[in-house]
């Protein structure tokens, strides 16, 4: 069985990154999300990137954490088949609170077939 990590080269981790793609990206909605992306942000041997925001009000540390983990799950199980290149940040939305890791992998899948970032490929 192969891993996937979720390494830090996979993570916008400054805020300039964010601010970036927030500015010059693309938005797509879903129930519980809304992606913001950079596809090929220019450097095309970069692998994908991911970050997320969660605000105070989506509920307590706690429940903040949850959803977090889930979407790096998502992110780690379905990194393998996006476009290199890609710069995405994730924000939750309250409707994401009663969702199962199947259902977050399932939006974030379903959100990167709509940016056409995702190759063909399963997402096990």
């Amino acid at each position: 069985m192969k891993t996937y990590p979720f390494l830090k080269q996979y993570r916008l981790l400054k805020s300039s990154e964010f601010r970036e793609v927030y500015d010059k990206g693309r938005i797509l909605r879903s129930k519980a999300f809304v992606l913001f992306y950079i596809a090929g942000a220019g450097v095309e041997e970069r692998p994908a990137r991911l970050g997320m925001t969660v605000t105070k009000s989506f509920g307590k540390a706690a429940r903040r954490n949850r959803i977090k983990r889930l979407i790096r799950e998502s992110f780690r199980v379905l990194h393998p088949n996006l476009s290199s290149g890609l710069e995405a940040v994730v924000n939750v939305r309250r409707p994401a609170d009663r969702l199962s890791q199947k259902d977050v992998q399932s939006q974030l899948s379903s959100l990167f077939d709509k940016a056409g970032v995702r190759h063909a490929g399963s997402d096990r």
